[in-house]
């Protein structure tokens, strides 16, 4: 029986390996990651952008969720033109169909000779990519195919992640390896391209073999008639990993770093399989390096994973030039800004006392590494000064020394070689300006009005997360510092205008004197700035007066402030157009999912909500109900119902009621089951509701009715209970463990005792499960 042909040959060229596996770890795309407590932007202060991969990332393995090209994509354009140019007669497309059609290899798989391989070329193979075999380079072509989609066989072995008990590599046999280096030494070293890519297939098939050292005695018999190109990178890759599979991780390391330092598309997985050593073996490996350049490079790899900081010191002893330093100092950077700045949006740090923030951020400074890093940035020696006098100045600023910062900032800026360089520079001057002020006055406005402007106007900057620089973090800082200091001089107004913190509405004074500053036409330029970046519209701020009045059942005084609202313009995502659009906005007419007066005996807020309504109440409306029935109460008019009714009100407007959407305002900011320590009083509080039952209980005349009361007075005590056992101690509270779900409250006693003849007394037995529990039932 004839050997299949493709066993001996294939296409393919040059596809990911066991070396090159794409590794992306973690989590990319928009999560909290090391740029929201972050100032330098390595991407912007490292001019060589081949080392941003390598940038520090705290989420993913590579920098910006960067992963490893597979060898097949990354030389993909490369092999084509290479081939093309070669062939002559023949156009990329037609190149590219035969060395990366898929479905060409199910043409392959059958083929047992050339002569059979000619035959289904010309039987299947479509009139656009017909060959001329009568050409010579044609015929290398052909076998140059075989010979690659063969080894790809042992090459794009896949495995399924859960099948464990399929996880057999299969290599290549002697014989298979054999027969590829017998064709190469036939092949005429007068064509130099296509002895130069049957080399290369060699060494694939020796890397993919049973005698993967092999590879490594094949290289250095061979090399020496090879070009210096991609493919000696790439085949000098497999002696690499070959020497790393033999355990020799001095000479793999040392291998690895070569292509690092002189082969920029192979970093990545140069970087990744260089394996660290101890430092004493690390030390010995130095001597396998073939030159300085190397052991430079095998410094920053083993900076990369281990002590980066000793070895950053190191390699500029070695080559102060040396651009492998670059990225070191930026994750020496980067990492050092995760616990030093602290004061995020996340955290929900605010800062109180500035003397004391300075005295943290100078704490956390590793003084005697910034001071070698503040030496080396003004001794000018190194390949990439920017960066350095850059980072000295931003670490300045952190130990207190804010004029040595800005002469150092001035340095920067006339080095930079960009206006994203100067942006850099001019953010580290802001930070650098305020932690420099002690206090607000004329002088500070002056100082930093400008800079302030820029950070949260400029073009670049409105949108943090679009920014070509790290703003979120120093905007952040920005407000919470200024708006400390306004509050160490008693100004709590300009402190709130400047970061906006929960509770600051809850006194009507505090919501009267934001209005009229919003209003005002004598405002200072210095207030305009921080009034654009204010959050609140004058909307937002007459429906939070509006709802806090409320739950102080101050209802004419709520009402006016809802009829103060004007419909305002605002920017919203159409999630079907995946679009950004202005939309009209009028809070007085945005409608409450359910029912605000229902009293009914299961609190089934989603059940409200489905509910046909044939009243659809909006807020502004709500409210003019209640006065209604309010009225009626005062005018001694049937006052059971319309108590019961304005006390339903009270509930559903509650944490516990189907009307919670009441209170959802954006200055009151509370949407969810996390009530905050400033509104628990408020939102769990049963006060009113109990204040109008009552009324509603004292209005009772019949059985059905007093039933009806003492059950929902039942569900108060279950509300007060749940508030002051779960809710009020504790942020957040789960119903585990020893959750208490119902007591014996004081409205299921007297309405088993005095009320269980009335037909109110069976629907409470056949709605509520608590009560059955109660009673026994079940």
């Amino acid at each position: 029986m004839k050997e299949k042909f493709i066993k001996i040959f294939a296409i393919g060229s040059l596809t990911i390996s066991l070396l090159y596996g794409v590794y992306a770890y973690g989590c990319a795309g928009g999560w909290w990651d090391a740029r929201f407590v972050s100032i330098f932007s390595p991407e912007i202060t490292v001019n060589n952008q081949s080392y941003e991969p390598f940038f520090f990332d705290d989420y993913t393995y590579f920098y910006n969720a960067n992963s490893i090209q597979s060898t097949t994509e990354l030389f993909k354009d490369e092999t084509i033109a290479d081939w093309t140019e070669y062939l002559e007669i023949y156009d990329q497309k037609t190149v590219e169909y035969y060395l990366y059609d898929r479905d060409l290899a199910n043409l392959l798989v059958d083929i047992t000779g050339k002569e059979d391989l000619i035959k289904a070329f010309n039987k299947y193979i479509e009139t656009q990519y017909q060959l001329n075999f009568d050409h010579e380079k044609t015929n290398n072509f052909l076998t140059f195919i075989m010979m690659s989609r063969g080894i790809e066989t042992y090459s794009n072995q896949t495995y399924n992640y859960w099948d464990y008990n399929n996880r057999i590599s299969h290599n290549a046999d002697q014989d298979f390896v054999d027969k590829k280096e017998q064709l190469y030494n036939k092949t005429s070293k007068e064509d130099a391209f296509y002895n130069n890519r049957i080399w290369f297939q060699v060494m694939r098939a020796k890397f993919y073999s049973t005698d993967r050292g092999s590879a490594i005695a094949f290289f250095e018999k061979t090399v020496k008639n090879q070009p210096k190109n991609s493919l000696y990178y790439r085949a000098l890759s497999y002696v690499a990993g070959a020497y790393k599979s033999l355990g020799n991780y001095e000479k793999s390391n040392a291998l690895f770093a070569q292509i690092f330092d002189e082969f920029e598309p192979l970093m990545p997985s140069s970087l990744f399989d260089y394996k660290p050593l101890e430092e004493q073996i690390f030390l010995q490996s130095l001597t396998e390096a073939p030159g300085t350049a190397t052991q430079e490079a095998m410094y920053a790899l083993q900076g990369y994973y281990t002590n980066s900081f000793e070895k950053m010191q190191q390699l500029y002893a070695i080559n102060p030039q040396s651009r492998h330093l670059d990225f070191l100092l930026s994750r020496w950077v980067n990492i050092n800004e995760q616990h030093i700045n602290i004061y995020n949006t996340y955290e929900n740090i605010n800062i109180i006392d500035v003397e004391k923030v300075k005295s943290e951020l100078k704490s956390k400074v590793n003084l005697t590494q910034f001071a070698w890093v503040n030496r080396v940035a003004n001794e000018k020696k190194t390949n990439n000064p920017y960066l350095w006098k850059s980072a000295a100045a931003y670490f300045n600023s952190f130990v207190g020394d804010y004029q040595q910062s800005t002469h150092q900032l001035q340095e920067a800026f006339r080095l930079a070689e960009n206006q994203l360089q100067k942006a850099q520079v001019r953010n580290l001057q802001l930070f650098n300006n305020l932690l420099s002020t002690n206090e607000i006055n004329i002088n500070t406005k002056g100082k930093l009005i400008e800079d302030i402007n820029w950070l949260f106007y400029d073009n670049d900057n409105v949108n943090y997360w679009e920014s070509p620089t790290r703003i979120l973090y120093l905007q952040t800082f920005t407000k919470k510092y200024l708006s400390a200091l306004y509050q160490s001089q008693g100004n709590d107004l300009m402190a709130e205008l400047i970061y906006p913190t929960k509770g600051f509405y809850k006194q009507k004074t505090n919501s009267e004197a934001m209005e009229n500053l919003l209003l005002s036409d004598k405002r200072s330029a210095w207030q305009d700035v921080f009034i654009g970046l204010y959050p609140y519209k004058l909307a937002d701020i007459y429906e939070s007066r509006g709802i806090y009045l409320f739950y102080e059942d101050k209802i004419d005084e709520a009402i006016a402030e809802f009829e103060k609202i004007q419909p305002f313009e605002r920017r919203e995502y159409n999630w079907k157009t995946r679009e950004y659009e202005m939309v009209s906005v009028d809070y007085k007419t945005l409608e409450l999912p359910g029912n605000p007066f229902n009293g009914k005996i299961k609190d089934c807020n989603d059940c409200d909500h489905r509910a046909k309504q044939s009243v659809k109440y909006s807020q502004l409306s709500f409210l003019k109900k209640v006065k209604e029935m309010q009225e009626k109460i005062k005018a001694g008019d049937d006052i059971y119902n319309n108590a019961w009714l304005v006390g339903n009100a009270f509930y559903n407007a509650s944490y516990f009621g189907n009307a919670r959407a009441f209170y959802y305002n954006h200055i009151i900011d509370e949407y969810g089951n996390h009530i905050s320590h400033e509104h628990k009083l408020m939102l769990y509080g049963m006060e009113n509701v109990r204040k109008y039952y009552s009324l509603s209980q004292q209005a009772a005349q019949s059985d059905e009715e007093k039933a009806k009361m003492a059950y929902m007075f039942a569900k108060v005590e279950r509300n007060d209970f749940y508030t002051n056992s779960y809710y009020m101690p504790n942020d957040y509270f789960f119903p585990y463990g020893d959750f208490v779900s119902f007591k014996k409250w004081d409205g299921f006693v007297s309405l088993k005792e005095e009320y269980s003849n009335t037909k109110y007394y069976q629907e409470v037995i056949n709605e509520c499960g608590y009560f059955r529990k109660y009673l026994g039932i079940e």
